[in-house]
């Protein structure tokens, strides 16, 4: 099997699973473009000689192998004995140099103390349990990318859960997966910031069956005490849809008492900065991802939660006008606007919501004249 122009050596299965002899998703494809792209940018940021990578739960070791070209020391681990083999022969067929280990990560992590540049956690589930040892790990400065599969938790379906695994109140609606993307990033900053290393978010998203978290770490005091203002809570209510990142108690449009969600993380979850360079150096036939980026970097500087225009269209009974239509009308009336990744039906933008709903309704009206 190959990808991305590296041979692998996995089982070809209809439905890879957590039995897998040696796990190998072919849909998780876009996850590893960005991060290898993403790798790429940060590796020429840093000034340093030395890039040294982590891949901690390998599988078919196909992260490592695509994160190979910028590494000068490459260290995969898998506690399968199969998945080490498997790793050890496609590091062979593509002419590969890397540390390979059969080991628990957490305790390989932890024996690497502030040492790895770039750590990658792609686990089934949620990364929490891996949070500690890959904070001890991470080079004062360094690239971390985390997987969570855990998806239903945060947003809202298993409430206690989320509570427990992230001492976090979920909130089921139309923008849940974002309100659980905000939730995992508040989850890693706050870990980071117990060994006094901020953690801040690069390029994070949703797609899928995943949320996909990748951020930098410095080693500072200062910058983890100022993003300290980056946690709070969200606000939402159900009655008119007005939702905001911050906690208010009673709606500010219609008055209706609303519903919290957090504690998360209300910053940005996008650097535009980055996912320029992101642009600069993704291939452009690697078309699905690419579009992906693009998305993101359109949707990086708006903060406020994203819309949903069924939902919307729903809420104020009437037919739902074409997005593209709503997206541009918003557009004109001078407000920031963009499509959301988060959604095919989705959109972002910092205008009231009253004035949002009535350029739908006047779009609806208009669809449906005679």
């Amino acid at each position: 099997m190959e990808e991305r122009g590296y041979i692998l050596y996995v089982p070809n299965e209809e439905e890879p699973g957590k039995d897998s002899e040696v796990f190998y998703n072919s849909e998780m494809v876009l996850n590893r473009d960005i991060s290898e792209i993403a790798g790429k940018v940060f590796r020429e940021a840093v000034e340093t000689e030395d890039f040294r990578v982590c891949d901690a739960l390998s599988a078919s070791g196909i992260r490592g192998l695509r994160y190979s070209k910028i590494s000068t020391e490459l260290h995969l681990n898998d506690a399968n004995p199969e998945a080490v083999k498997s790793i050890q022969k496609a590091l062979e067929a593509n002419n590969v140099e890397a540390e390979t280990h059969k080991r628990d990560a957490n305790v390989l992590l932890s024996d690497y103390r502030n040492y790895f540049h770039l750590i990658d956690i792609d686990p089934f589930g949620p990364f929490t349990n891996y949070l500690d040892s890959t904070a001890r790990a991470a080079n004062h400065q360094s690239l971390i990318g985390l997987t969570a599969t855990d998806n239903a938790v945060p947003t809202g379906s298993y409430k206690k859960t989320c509570r427990r695994r992230y001492s976090s109140e979920p909130l089921k609606n139309s923008f849940m997966h974002e309100t659980a993307l905000r939730i995992y990033i508040k989850e890693v900053f706050q870990n980071f910031a117990r060994y006094d290393k901020a953690f801040e978010p690069r390029i994070c998203f949703h797609e899928r069956h995943y949320s996909r978290v990748i951020g930098r770490v410095t080693e500072s005091k200062k910058r983890t005490n100022k993003n300290l203002d980056n946690i709070g809570f969200l606000s939402f209510c159900r009655s008119c849809r007005w939702r905001k990142l911050e906690r208010v108690e009673r709606c500010e449009n219609c008055g209706s008492k609303t519903e919290i969600a957090g504690p998360l993380w209300t910053g940005k979850i996008i650097d535009i900065r980055f996912t320029e360079k992101v642009l600069e150096k993704i291939p452009k036939e690697w078309e699905g991802s690419l579009e992906m980026v693009k998305m993101l970097h359109n949707e990086g500087e708006l903060l406020a939660p994203f819309y949903d225009i069924h939902e919307l269209a729903s809420n104020m009974k009437i037919s739902v006008p074409k997005r593209r239509r709503v997206i541009e009308e918003i557009g004109t009336k001078g407000y920031p606007v963009s499509r959301t990744h988060f959604s095919p039906t989705g959109f972002r933008t910092d205008a009231p919501i009253n004035d949002i709903k009535t350029i739908i309704r006047e779009l609806s009206e208009s669809d449906n004249k005679p």
